[in-house]
């Protein structure tokens, strides 16, 4: 588990450095750091401070550094027992306390000698992806042979460490090893950490000298432009060298929130194969969400948030891009909030066509806008209304709505406006429609619906120009959009000869049932057709009964006419309704067909696995277990199995929730159908055929990019996703004091 970790030296193809030589080490006397057993100052927990800005948007109070920006903290790897500064590169500086060093010769950092010396022997037991298994586990072991287990995370390698026992010497680690075989926990090793830490410090060599740092923390600093190398790749900021409590370092890239997230979108979500600029601000805000929500989750450990899929994949400098550049400085401090916190917006590559209920997956989280939903992973769903295809919309809503009568034109259609005021239960006043004349149209209706109508709406067309760019404050959302479309018609225009044409004459009464409320419209975004029509609303979701009767309209090359609806979820739908009674759906924009390629390569997937394999697999999570067969007991919205009793040989039997499903059935996702295998070439064992990969919680990123092409905003992506969230951007709160001083 231990390794020695080397930072890179200077880029390929670099100039040498041409500034005057430094001295090879400006060499530090010991540096009086106050040691602490505690972990030095870190990032508070974040507890958010909301003022109303805008519409939806609010400012969430969090703590930056003294600078201003928010700083956060970001494990690389743990555990080490020494790490080689590289030499040559003299724009890298060590910092240790007070004391600054430029690097013109490598140096190595170790743990001090003292430290070494009190090293404590433990067994490890198993390193496994699920914290609840992996704390389960060792609350079992501590149960079992007496002595305290724990599981500590492992940010180079998101796995939980599970170890057991505080030993003084080999001999009594391996006395305990062999007890942990005769209760059937096979396979633990041996391994070593420090002690307590009384007097921490770091062993410094460089050039032939050694010498000793006191405290916790160093500090490796580089220009901006350049970044601190470390591995294979460069990190902006600061490296961090924590000295953590088993005696070990730990390597911590600390850095600016936006700089960090330019590390965080691209590996999440490429921009060479997700090209949709709107999926990628989906992402950046989910991204930026989870890491201010999550600040100080790893406090003990030195740092805020890991580098690995157990919290957000993070790849430095190497990996930035100019796309999710650019989805980042547009979306500039804006997170998701909920109840006026930061959400938790967990998401997933690929959710198989429908997300999954929180608490079905992560049987311990809770949230009310973490909520299975539909997905266009799903597919195309098709619907079709009885309206001739091809007629224009609102034409032949109107013709449903009031007939067009036989006789003279101007007479059919007064019968028609004076029928559309029967239904909003106004008096018809004694005047007759004279012409088709656009002026005298609209006198009549005026003088129809005069009692309905804001007398501001009379107005001459420039009057009213002013009124929509400036709506009165009493003026509700219809007579805005009404003024709008007087002044967008010319109808409010000087009179002319001009007549009205029969699209114009539908669109006017179209214009007035809006406005007069005889037809209600209801703006949704469409989930499926399971049992109905299923929709979210501003206030969750719904499901409405499709009448027997109902005219279906989408836009297509610019132009609504009636025709088959060819949805997928997330669409934004039109429902027309007339009283109770839905009288017809409209899809109001182009949707252009969504293509994934080979972006979704686990959409669907089959994978055989041994019962070797799975008995192998139960018994590093639950040593002992005699493991013979499995039965689902519960599956959640979406399908995927929230409950697995595990059967055992003797009788006994375990129960698995959520994702630890996953792991110990060694599946891709728990969206899955299971049958067993008698023979094959690996022996018996169950096919498993399935949807989805990951966990299938909040926002799939396939899904946002299918509805991103179907031209959804980042917005309406997050709202699909995260039920009854708002948007809030983030503001200077409180210092954070250095890591090194």
């Amino acid at each position: 588990m231990f390794m020695l970790a080397a930072l890179a030296s200077c880029r390929p193809g670099e100039p040498p450095v041409t500034t005057p030589q430094l001295p090879k080490v400006v060499r530090i006397p010991r540096v009086t750091v106050s040691p602490s057993k505690t972990v030095p100052p870190s990032t508070p927990v974040v507890s958010p401070q909301i003022e109303p800005v805008e519409a939806a948007v609010s400012n969430l109070e969090v703590p930056t550094s003294a600078k201003g920006p928010l700083l956060i903290r970001v494990g690389l790897a743990s555990d080490l027992t020494e790490l080689e500064l590289p030499c040559c590169d003299r724009r890298l500086t060590l910092r240790a306390g007070t004391e600054v060093i430029s690097l013109s010769e490598s140096i190595r950092v170790a743990p001090s000698d003292t430290l070494q010396d009190r090293a404590v022997y433990r067994l490890q037991v198993a390193a496994l992806k699920d914290e609840q298994q992996a704390q389960g586990l060792a609350q079992r072991l501590t149960e079992s042979i007496g002595q305290q287990a724990d599981a500590i995370f492992d940010a180079g390698t998101d796995l939980y460490r599970v170890r057991v026992g505080r030993l003084a010497t080999r001999a009594e680690a391996e006395a305990t090893r062999g007890r942990l075989d005769a209760l059937g926990i096979l396979g633990s090793w041996v391994a070593t950490e420090g002690g307590m830490l009384e007097n921490p410090a770091f062993e410094l060599e460089s050039a032939g000298e050694t010498w000793q740092v006191a405290g916790r923390w160093l500090e490796v600093s580089a220009p901006p432009d350049v970044g601190v190398p470390y591995g294979t790749g460069r990190y902006r900021g600061q490296l961090l060298v924590f000295l953590n409590d088993r005696g070990n370092l730990n390597i911590v890239n600390e850095l600016e929130l936006e700089d960090y997230l330019r590390g965080v979108v691209p590996k999440e979500m490429g921009p060479e194969l997700y090209k949709q600029i709107e999926a990628l601000k989906a992402q950046t805000l989910a991204a930026r969400t989870y890491a201010v929500r999550n600040l100080s989750e790893f406090a003990d450990e030195g740092f805020d948030i890991c580098s690995t899929p157990r919290c957000q994949v993070y790849g430095g400098m190497q990996v930035e891009h100019p796309m999710s550049d650019q989805a980042i400085s547009d979306t500039r401090g804006l997170v998701a909030l909920f109840e006026g916190q930061p959400a938790e917006t967990m998401y997933g590559a690929t959710c198989g066509g429908h997300t999954e209920n929180v608490e079905v997956v992560f049987p311990l989280k809770t949230g009310p806008y973490l909520r299975g939903v539909p997905c266009v992973e799903a597919g195309v769903s098709s619907l079709e209304g009885d309206a001739p295809r091809g007629t224009a919309f609102p034409d032949a809503l109107m013709q449903r709505l009031l007939p067009v009568s036989t006789g003279k034109p101007a007479k059919a259609l007064g019968k028609r406006i004076e029928r559309l005021a029967e239904f909003a239960d106004l008096p018809v006043p004694r005047d007759r429609l004279r012409s088709l004349n656009r002026h005298e149209v609209l006198r009549f209706a005026m003088s129809v619906f005069d009692l309905a109508l804001d007398q501001r709406l009379r107005s001459s067309h420039e009057e009213l120009e002013e009124l929509v760019a400036e709506p009165p404050a009493e003026w509700r959302p219809r007579d805005v959009e009404f003024a709008g479309y007087l002044v967008s018609s010319q109808l409010a225009a000087e009179p002319g000869s001009a007549l009205m044409s029969a699209s114009d004459a539908e669109e006017l009464l179209f214009r007035l049932a809006i406005y007069l409320e005889v037809l209600e419209r209801r703006a949704h975004r469409y989930l499926s057709l399971d049992g109905g029509l299923q929709v979210r609303t501003a206030r969750g979701f719904h499901r409405y009964e499709l009448p027997g009767s109902f005219a279906t309209f989408r836009r297509q090359n610019g132009v609504i006419r009636s025709a088959a609806l060819e949805v997928l979820a997330g669409d934004l739908l039109e429902l027309y309704f007339r009283g109770d009674d839905m009288v017809a759906l409209v899809q109001p924009v182009d949707a252009p067909a969504v293509r994934f390629g080979h972006r979704v390569p686990k959409q669907s997937w089959s994978r055989f696995v041994s019962t070797s394999r799975l008995r192998s697999a139960v018994q590093a999570r639950y040593p002992g277990f005699p493991f013979e067969n499995f039965e689902v007991l519960s599956r959640g919205v979406s399908g995927r199995v929230g409950k697995l009793r595990l059967l055992g040989s003797d009788g006994r039997s375990l129960l698995v929730e959520g994702l630890a499903v996953r792991w110990t059935l060694d599946v891709w996702d728990t969206l899955f159908w299971a049958e067993p295998v008698l023979q094959s070439a690996q022996g018996p064992g169950w096919q498993f055929r399935g949807k989805g990969w990951g966990h299938g919680v909040g926002m799939c990123q396939a899904g946002a990019f299918g509805m991103a092409q179907r031209g959804a905003t980042y917005r309406e992506i997050l709202g699909h996703y995260y039920s009854g969230i708002k948007l809030g951007r983030l503001k200077s709160g409180p210092a954070r004091p250095r890591a090194a001083s």
